[in-house]
C-alpha cells in the first residue's frame, strides 16, 4: 500500500470512529410533570383536583365515602432529541400521607387524553370542577367525557410499586415504562400520559402524593437514552453535509480554526477533510 493511501485510510478511520463514539454517549434527564390531576368517584362525579398540591390513588375510608381516587400525569419529551434510543426509565414519587399498610399503586398508559383546570382544595375530597378539568366523567370539564366514567387505560400496568409509609417511591424501570417513553418520543402525538391506580378494594387504602404545585418534592421522570448520531461534519448546521461544509474546511486549511477543526486537535487538516468526506 502506498503512503498516501494509508494516510487516506487513516483519516477516514479516524473520522468514522469519531462519527461512531459520538454516537454511543448516553445522557440521563430528570423531567418535571407537566401536567397532573386526580379522578374522584363522588356521587355528583363534578369534583376536580386539577391544581391540587397532591394526587390520589386509591379507595378512601368511611368519612370521604369509599369512593375512589386515580391520578392522572403527564411528562414533555421535547427536551430529548427525536431519533433517541430510550434504554432507562423511572419515575418517583414522593408520598405524604396515607393510611398504614402496603398497597400496590400501578402506572398505565392513558388511552385518551384529559385536561388539568384550575380546580383546588387542601384535601382529597376535591372542589368544584374548573372548565377544562379531568373527573371521574369528563376527560375535560363539562362536556368532553370519558367513554366509560373513570378513565381510559391501558390493561398491563406499565409499572407497579408497593407504596407504605411516606417516603419517596420508584416506579421502573421495565420494558412496558421504556416502551412507552419511546413511543411519546418517537410520536409526541401519542403521549397522553399515565394513570396512577392504587388498590380500588380495601377502604382507606388511598396513597397522597406530591403533584407538580407541591413547591418540593416534586414527580421526577428520570430518562436514561442515546441521543441520535451526531453529525460533526455538518459545520453550519443546516442538515446536510455538502460543498459548503467543504469550502469552510479548505477555507480554513493549515489553522487552528475551532469552527473547521472537526476533531478538535487543534488543527484542521486532513483529518477534518476526511470526515466531511465521509459524511458527503
Amino acid at each position: 500500500m502506498s503512503r498516501s493511501a494509508w494516510v487516506c485510510q487513516f483519516f477516514f478511520a479516524t473520522a468514522l470512529s469519531l462519527v461512531f463514539s459520538l454516537a454511543t454517549l448516553a445522557t440521563t434527564v430528570t423531567l418535571g410533570s407537566a401536567r397532573d390531576a386526580t379522578l374522584i368517584s363522588d356521587s355528583s362525579s363534578q369534583l376536580a383536583l386539577g391544581a391540587a398540591y397532591n394526587i390520589y390513588a386509591g379507595r378512601v375510608g368511611d368519612q370521604g365515602g369509599g369512593t375512589l381516587r386515580r391520578g392522572l400525569i403527564q411528562f414533555n419529551f421535547q427536551g430529548i432529541p427525536p431519533g433517541s434510543i430510550v434504554t432507562s426509565v423511572q419515575l418517583k414519587l414522593y408520598m405524604s400521607q396515607a393510611q398504614s399498610g402496603a398497597f400496590a399503586v400501578s402506572l398505565k398508559k392513558s388511552l385518551l387524553s384529559w385536561g388539568e383546570g384550575t380546580s383546588f382544595a387542601f384535601g382529597g375530597g376535591g372542589a368544584p370542577a374548573k372548565p377544562g378539568d379531568a373527573t371521574w366523567i369528563n376527560r375535560f370539564y363539562p362536556d368532553v367525557p370519558w367513554p366509560t366514567p373513570g378513565g381510559e387505560f391501558s390493561t398491563a400496568a406499565s409499572a407497579s410499586a408497593n407504596v407504605n409509609g411516606v417516603g419517596w417511591y420508584t416506579w421502573g424501570s421495565t420494558a412496558r415504562i421504556v416502551a412507552d417513553v419511546q413511543e411519546w418520543v418517537d410520536s409526541p402525538a401519542m403521549n397522553l400520559g399515565w394513570g396512577l391506580l392504587g388498590n380500588e378494594v380495601v377502604l382507606q387504602s388511598a396513597k397522597r402524593f406530591e403533584s407538580r404545585e407541591a413547591g418540593s418534592n416534586n414527580p421526577q421522570l428520570i430518562v436514561m437514552f442515546t441521543p441520535p448520531p451526531a453529525n460533526p461534519a455538518d459545520i453550519n448546521g443546516d442538515g446536510v453535509v455538502n460543498g459548503i461544509d467543504l469550502a469552510i474546511v479548505l477555507g480554513a486549511w493549515d489553522t487552528s480554526n475551532p469552527t473547521a477543526d472537526i476533531n478538535n486537535d487543534g488543527f484542521v487538516d486532513g483529518i477534518d477533510l476526511a470526515i466531511v468526506l465521509a459524511a458527503w
